[in-house]
Parts: structure tokens; sequence; C-alpha cells
């Protein structure tokens, strides 16, 4: 268990999936220990390559069906929502405690100042003493730049002394391929059995696949890889700033 130094936590999450790959086992943790524990999402997720594949008329070996699913952007970013809320559920995790921003980045276009902007906000209005964990900012070859670069502008803040508290997350799948140097290497925490089996639950909504309540299983095309490992790993990789 990683036990923070404030009542209320706050995790952001670039993407729909990402608060379950690199934070889930923490946030579920948190919650069964009585934390006021609030996730915001600051992109609307709509560029991943799964909304064209979902329309390509193409057999998909995945969900066994051919892909003829033409989903706008707002229409994708929505059913990833849906794949958030029912993961959330699973966690533990009170839907009025999930968030958005009022302007929404569009997904591949997270800067620095609108990262820091979003997080100012949300720690100001729930709670300015709150601890704040977010994706870590690992080397800029190790995984996507709007992860990183949430992780910067979570850092930047820290050091600011407008997050007074903070723990960054890798991604399992980042955490064991990536060559830390010398002392930055996380440290590791494997769920127990309860928490591993809420994980479970959470997965199930992000593998989903019942297109006539407008579910089409993103997190399941998009990273099936990813979300197995979780699973079966049961990993929580993080550094604290304190």
């Amino acid at each position: 268990m990683l036990t923070k130094p404030s009542n209320t936590v706050l995790y952001f999450a670039p993407h729909q999936d990402d608060e379950l790959l690199s934070m889930g086992i923490d946030i579920a943790s948190s919650v069964k220990n009585g934390y006021d524990v609030h996730v915001i999402v600051v992109t609307d997720g709509a560029s991943s390559n799964v909304r064209l594949r979902l329309g390509n008329r193409e057999f998909c070996e995945q969900c066994h069906t051919q892909h003829v699913y033409d989903l706008t952007k707002e229409d994708f970013t929505a059913t990833r929502d849906q794949e958030l809320f029912g993961c959330c559920d699973a966690l533990g995790v009170k839907r009025e405690n999930v968030h958005f921003p009022d302007e929404r980045i569009v997904d591949g276009n997270i800067t620095l100042d609108r990262a820091k902007e979003i997080i100012k906000d949300f720690v100001a209005r729930i709670d300015p003493e709150c601890t704040v964990c977010t994706i870590h900012p690992n080397k800029p070859e190790a995984h996507h730049r709007d992860h990183r670069t949430l992780g910067l502008a979570a850092v930047e803040l820290y050091k600011e002394g407008v997050v007074k508290h903070l723990v960054t997350m890798e991604e399992p799948y980042v955490a064991v391929e990536v060559d830390h140097d010398p002392g930055e290497e996380p440290t590791v925490y494997y769920a127990p059995d309860d928490i591993a089996k809420q994980i479970e639950e959470a997965v199930k909504s992000y593998f989903l696949f019942d297109p006539k309540n407008k579910r089409y299983a993103v997190g399941f095309h998009s990273v099936p890889r990813e979300m197995n490992q979780l699973i079966t790993e049961k990993g929580l990789y993080y550094h604290t700033y304190e």
C-alpha cells in the first residue's frame, strides 16, 4: 500500500485507459483505505487509430466480426468515456469524482502550459493540500508525448510549490523495458488478491464489445497486450517526491 500524506488524492490521466494501466492498482488501494479519490482525464482520447479501424470493413480476429462502425470523433470520445466510467466504478471511484476539464485537450496535443493550467485548476478547486498522481515523465523515446508532458507539468508544479505532494507512476509496459538511469528506478508494489480482482473487473469495461449499446472495446483493440500484462503481473511502478 502506497500511503499518502493527504486525505485527498487526484489522479491525472492523459487518456481513457491510462488511469487503469498506470494507476489502477493505486486508485483501488486508495479508495479501499479511505482516501477521497478523484480521477481527471485531460484529453478527449479521439486520436486513437482504433476509431478508423472500427470502420475499415475488415474482419476483426479480436471481436470475431467485421468492423462496420463509422464513429465520429465525438462518438468515439463518448464510447471511450463509458469505458472509463465502468473502469472507475470497478475501482470504487464515485461517479461524481470522475472529471474532465471544461475544455478537453485534443488527443495528442497536450502542451506543458495547458497541462499545468488543468492541474492547477483542479488542485485549487478540490483540495490545495492534495496528493497529485500522474504518469512519470520518462525518457522522451519511452512513451507517448502526451504522457510525458502531463508528468513534466506535475513535476514543475511540485517544484513551484503549487502541488504539495506528488507521486508519478510508470506504465508497466514501459517500466519493464526502459533503461533507467542509476537511482531512477521505480519502486514496485504488487497488488494483493482483493485489489487484483478489482483490476480484472476494471479491465472488463475496456474489453466490452456491444455495438448495439455503443460499446466497442476500444481499450481491447488498442492495448490488449498491456491490459493482459496488468492482469497477470499486477505491478504498480511509482516514484515519490517527498
